[in-house]
């Protein structure tokens, strides 16, 4: 699956079909480089993109969890003051039926023919009409109480059916991600006892190296014909060393530009070791503009910032954004993970200034 780099601001049709042959003529040169097919690789690629996916419809059946238990607990609150409010007014009601028998059980003109002063009849009459208004006035006022308290009763059972759906749900997608861990622990293991030497080992991670590179130049050649997004401030350029803030909190277990085992090649960017599941953030407002699984990075997440300056996110547990979305500083983007075969969980952070890596520390402080 190749998700397109979609520019909030193509706005015609034309533009976007250009726009999605042209990354899917490089998601097609990517893949097939060299003949650098690779079945193990592919069903790796899938079942990280399932685990992703799947981790990620967890977070939000925990969230619709947490919102319809809120709203239930809140339908339960009003019910108990409902029930409350039901019962005084069913006191007051019998208080006014006392009050009618007290004043007599006549009916009105047997009570007018009864009273032998003219003006204590009108009182009495007018007692008992206000009586009467009073009564029916808090019948009615009983009757709209019951049926706000049948509503609430149907909600609550309707909002219980959601959460039981909900809970059965999450249930099935816990049990389907432990297959796909299982699957993915095979997988690794399959592909671990093909890297038979140093070089192999080298060559692969050179080749990884000019994938993601060429992906990077690939996405800045896509949108590059297209105007600047609205407003030199929406992406604002750099501001200078350690304005930003690493995008999670983490131990840094590979600086930029040290040399990367097994030898040879050297780091471009940061790994920053985590546990799986830690939000990761980003660095500063942009555009996303890659969210897949990339050979060699697992799922990677890029924003472009504009000024040609773009952001890289990669071996993460899960992605929550998609292409296209515009994204605010400090906003979570992605989990935490070891997704593409990193030797342990936590992320990899690149900066890319028009296509070339810098150094992530330039931006952001430790």
């Amino acid at each position: 699956m190749w998700i397109v780099a979609v520019p909030v601001w193509a706005n015609r049709d034309t533009d976007l079909q250009q726009l999605r042959q042209r990354i899917g003529q490089l998601q097609t040169e990517l893949e097939e480089t060299r003949g650098e097919r690779d079945t193990a690789r592919e069903r790796l690629r899938d079942t990280e993109r399932r685990i992703g996916d799947l981790i990620r419809a967890l977070h939000d059946s925990d969230a619709g969890i947490r919102r319809q238990t809120l709203r239930l607990r809140e339908l339960e609150a009003a019910r108990a003051q409902t029930l409350r409010e039901q019962s005084r007014q069913r006191e007051e009601l019998e208080q006014s039926i006392r009050a009618a028998y007290v004043l007599g059980r006549q009916d009105t003109l047997k009570l007018l023919l009864s009273q032998d002063d003219p003006a204590r009849a009108a009182r009495m009459l007018t007692y008992y009409r206000y009586l009467a208004a009073a009564r029916a006035t808090k019948i009615d006022d009983l009757s709209n109480v019951l049926a706000r308290l049948q509503k609430l009763q149907a909600e609550i059972r309707d909002r219980q059916q959601q959460l039981t759906t909900l809970n059965a749900s999450q249930l099935r997608d816990k049990q389907a991600l432990e297959v796909l861990r299982a699957e993915r622990r095979t997988t690794l293991a399959q592909l671990d006892t093909r890297v038979r030497n140093r070089s192999q080992e080298i060559e692969r991670l050179r080749r990884d190296e000019e994938r993601l590179t060429r992906l990077v130049r690939g996405l800045g050649a896509a949108t590059r014909p297209s105007p600047a997004p609205a407003g030199p401030d929406r992406y604002p350029p750099p501001t200078g060393r350690g304005k930003w803030h690493l995008p999670i909190r983490g131990h840094l277990t590979a600086r930029f530009g040290q040399i990367k085992a097994p030898g040879e090649l050297r780091w471009r960017g940061l790994f920053l070791g985590a546990p799986e599941g830690q939000p990761v953030r980003a660095v500063a407002g942009g555009q996303v503009v890659y969210a897949d699984w990339l050979r060699g990075f697992g799922l990677l997440l890029v924003l472009d910032h504009g000024h040609g300056l773009m952001t890289l996110y990669g071996h993460n547990q899960s992605l929550y954004k998609g292409v296209g979305d515009p994204v605010e500083p400090g906003e979570t983007i992605a989990l935490s993970g070891n997704t593409g075969g990193p030797p342990e969980p936590g992320l990899y952070f690149e900066v890319r200034d028009h296509g070339e890596p810098r150094d992530p520390l330039d931006w952001c402080r430790l």
